[in-house]
């Protein structure tokens, strides 16, 4: 399913030295509607991730999140 985008963030020039970068994340409400999730991606040379945060339990429990889009476990 998909989920609701509520907002985005970015913060630039993040990191140390020359290994400055971007940390950007996205917010999704959570399938219940009770809690958000959190995409972060971390575009910092050398230190690229990708984060899921989700601030709800109940659907952590229940779903398997990628950006956007929740699937049922």
């Amino acid at each position: 399913m998909k989920l609701k985008y509520t907002g985005n963030s970015s913060a630039i020039d993040v990191g140390y030295g020359q290994r400055r970068g971007a940390l950007n994340q996205t917010e999704y409400e959570c399938p219940c509607g009770k809690g958000t999730v959190t995409f972060e991606k971390d575009d910092i040379p050398g230190f690229k991730t990708i984060n899921t945060l989700v601030d709800c339990p109940e659907c952590e429990e229940k779903y398997d999140f990628h950006k956007g889009t929740a699937i049922e476990k």
